[in-house]
């Protein structure tokens, strides 16, 4: 009659239990860090002030051109909106792959948001306005009307306005750009709207 012995496997310690609690510890609070809050730190680690005559890209066939001693930074895209905690964001910073860039201007009280919408059409303008303004409004809230011109360039812009927040999109040559335009610390931007548009004017 044969018999099976079985090696018991050597049982961690408790210090060896503790080593290993502190390492995946740390471990969930970097992998954390680097879907919430790292991407933002990054983007920012990436601004450069313009001196007027660097056009930033938006697109491979895009680009933007701010005026001097403006910010440029590299746009985060949240992927999930958390009400609580840090929202979780897209690594596409990490890699120099974001969608998009975020402009500042000179008193870095205005923050313009300009992304990539591939090609589109006029109701897909009007469509992705609405639902920008519900995001930011709330779904049941009334929307205020979208507004079209034809830039001096030629290009066309579908806008709609808040007291403090500004949504367009820009239609050129086919691709659609998107921008959102908001103040910090509740101030109107009345006042920043010829910046805007001679910003929005640059798009080439």
């Amino acid at each position: 009659m044969s018999r099976n012995y079985y090696k018991s496997k050597p049982r961690l310690t408790r210090a060896g239990r503790l080593v290993r609690t502190t390492v995946l510890v740390v471990f969930l609070i970097g992998l954390g860090y680097a879907a919430t809050l790292g991407p933002v730190h990054a983007a920012r680690a990436k601004a450069k002030i313009l001196d007027g005559s660097q056009p930033v890209e938006i697109t491979k066939s895009l680009t933007i051109t701010p005026a001097a001693y403006w910010l440029d930074e590299p746009l985060v895209e949240p992927l999930v909106e958390l009400p609580i905690v840090p929202d979780l964001n897209s690594w596409a910073v990490y890699f120099g792959a974001q969608n998009g860039t975020v402009l500042r201007s000179p008193d870095r009280r205005l923050t313009i948001e300009v992304d990539d919408l591939g090609p589109g059409s006029a109701s897909d303008a009007e469509s992705i306005l609405r639902e920008r303004a519900q995001r930011i409004l709330g779904k049941n809230a009334e929307v205020p009307a979208i507004r079209t011109e034809t830039m001096a360039s030629g290009s066309t812009l579908w806008h709609l306005d808040a007291d403090v927040v500004l949504l367009a999109v820009v239609d050129h040559d086919g691709e659609l750009v998107g921008l959102r335009a908001q103040t910090s610390g509740g101030e109107s931007i009345e006042s920043y709207r010829p910046a805007i548009g001679q910003l929005v004017e640059t798009i080439a």
